[in-house]
């Protein structure tokens, strides 16, 4: 396992008239290869727990262990920790802070112990890999870019380490339809292939269905659900929970009101393949 959560408990502000639990008993297990989606209402503990797998937040009460370190340790080896986890907050963009492309995007393996001329070529590699040009950008300011290339930069930047994990917390936040599914599809496509372990947390119910192959449901600081995509959108009563459905499970939904049964699909692909067999069905 790459990822063991023990009993975590997280308060804020602790013995002050603003304490706040946060995080409740929390335990779970995330195995290599997975893509594991986090999910809940705005304060249910999500990036609360996130932030205490790369050491964010320092553990008080249970036991994690990241890539076989113990956090619980008096000195974890946080370097150790962070060089195997790379994590992109909302607006990754907002963490460029070099001069240059090529500073901001070897400024990581710079830090974990490449040499100049290994963090050029993983720097290289990295903005090469997100679909830009390393010649083209590498003596601009990121600041100068676009929006959804500042992105992939920030990405890059996470990638030209080699992290076995990558955390996202929200990672398509503020991005057009388009923006958001040329995201998705470049960090699908990283998937395997260069990072073998995601983690996702979002807010959007169709990213999660689509890209997340196991779902962990955060409700006021505990772990509700540990599940799938399908068991959760069509047997568990999420919008309880102040969650929404994705539009495949709705438009579903809809059709079965009009006795047009489609089996449990989640993605945009298959909905449409589904919906094609029904109408070959009826005319054959």
């Amino acid at each position: 396992m790459l990822v063991e959560v023990k009993n975590l408990s997280y308060v804020y502000s602790e013995k002050t008239p603003f304490e706040k639990q946060a995080l409740k008993d929390v335990s779970f297990v995330v195995d290599e290869g997975q893509s594991v989606g986090i999910v809940g209402a705005t304060g249910s503990g999500k990036s609360t727990l996130v932030q205490h797998l790369n050491g964010l937040i320092r553990l008080k009460n249970g036991k994690i262990t990241v890539l076989d370190i113990d956090l619980s340790a008096k000195k974890p080896d946080l370097k150790a920790l962070r060089k195997g986890i790379g994590m992109l907050f909302q607006y990754p963009e907002y963490q460029l802070f070099a001069d240059t492309v090529a500073s901001d995007v070897m400024f990581g393996p710079l830090n974990f112990g490449f040499s100049k001329t290994e963090a050029e070529e993983a720097a290289r590699r990295a903005v090469n890999m997100v679909g830009m040009d390393y010649d083209s950008v590498k003596d601009r300011s990121p600041l100068e870019l676009s929006g959804g290339q500042k992105r992939r930069i920030a990405i890059a930047g996470v990638l030209a380490y080699r992290p076995k994990i990558l955390i996202l917390d929200e990672p398509t936040a503020g991005l057009d339809p388009a923006g958001k599914r040329e995201m998705l599809s470049l960090i699908a496509s990283l998937k395997g292939e260069e990072i073998s372990t995601v983690i996702t947390v979002s807010h959007n119910m169709d990213e999660i269905a689509e890209f997340s192959q196991r779902v962990l449901v955060m409700n006021n600081g505990k772990l509700l659900y540990d599940t799938t995509p399908s068991e959760l959108f069509y047997r568990l009563d999420v919008e309880a929970l102040g969650l929404s459905l994705p539009h495949t499970v709705r438009i579903v939904r809809l059709l079965k009101e009009k006795n047009i049964i489609l089996p449990e699909v989640l993605t945009e692909k298959d909905l449409v393949a589904a919906l094609l067999a029904y109408a070959g069905g009826r005319n054959a």
